[in-house]
């Protein structure tokens, strides 16, 4: 049977123009400036996602924004073939074992054409869709629940730029932290690295006040849908991330 098609619906807020007399000549407008008034604004740490937001998983079951709210939520942009997050991967099953059983919730991503196509995917008979994400998660022994974003329109509301790229949502359902998993991509530093989302989770679950913050994420990009006029290699983004300094709304480190 076909899939549920992924539907994104966002408010947005379009510029209304007042009518020019109908003797006066009408007042160009800029075709820049207005484009960029018509695009949707990327999410903002400290903001929260439209509740309307409602993606499927590879079995066709929807997640709804709205139903998130008073769970701590995990959101991670995901990749079945990107090198870097299965470098992640271990630790992210780890992460989601450890706090999945107080109520976070954990959701990964895959906004990547390459890997779940530019439609959903439609099957025959008892044939199920995304057989190369099910194979992936089976042979690496992943418990993630992978949301499918055709159109990277999920992608692009969350500024999301690689994978891994982990997104915190507090009770509240304001964002408080994106970005890296932790600072030890090799995995070599246990005992010295920042575990920047399990140490966000661990201070949610206590109820204690974390002050929204990023660090830029390091990754392979996501592979997204070419623009319109635009080249692959310029819709995808300049490939990796860098970097993984600690940085807080208004600079600093924690």
């Amino acid at each position: 049977m076909p899939i549920s098609k992924l539907s994104l619906i966002s408010l947005l807020a379009f510029p209304l123009f007042a009518q020019e007399p109908a003797t006066e000549t009408p007042v160009a407008t800029d075709a820049a400036s207005a484009k960029q008034k018509e695009e949707p604004k990327t999410l903002q740490l400290g903001q929260r996602v439209n509740g309307e937001l409602t993606l499927v998983d590879i079995d066709g079951k929807p997640q709804n924004a709205h139903k998130l709210m008073g769970k701590i939520t995990v959101v991670n942009f995901y990749s079945i073939q990107c090198p870097i997050q299965r470098a992640w991967d271990g630790r992210l099953a780890a992460i989601q074992g450890d706090f999945e059983k107080d109520g976070v919730v954990f959701l990964h991503i895959d906004s990547n054409h390459t890997e779940i196509g530019k439609e959903p995917q439609q099957t025959e008979g008892d044939a199920k869709p995304y057989a190369n994400v099910r194979e992936h998660l089976t042979k690496q022994k992943l418990p993630f629940r992978v949301l499918l974003d055709h159109g990277n329109k999920v992608a692009d509301l969350f500024d999301a730029q690689a994978t891994p790229h982990v997104y915190v949502f507090g009770k509240d359902g304001k964002l408080v932290y994106k970005g890296l998993v932790d600072d030890d991509q090799k995995d070599r530093r246990a005992g010295e690295r920042n575990d920047y989302l399990r140490d966000t989770l661990a201070q949610l679950l206590k109820g204690e006040k974390v002050e929204p913050f990023e660090t830029k994420a390091v990754g392979c990009s996501i592979k997204r849908l070419p623009k319109a006029g635009a080249g692959e290699g310029q819709r995808q983004g300049q490939g990796r991330g860098r970097g993984g300094r600690r940085q807080r709304e208004g600079g600093g480190g924690r």
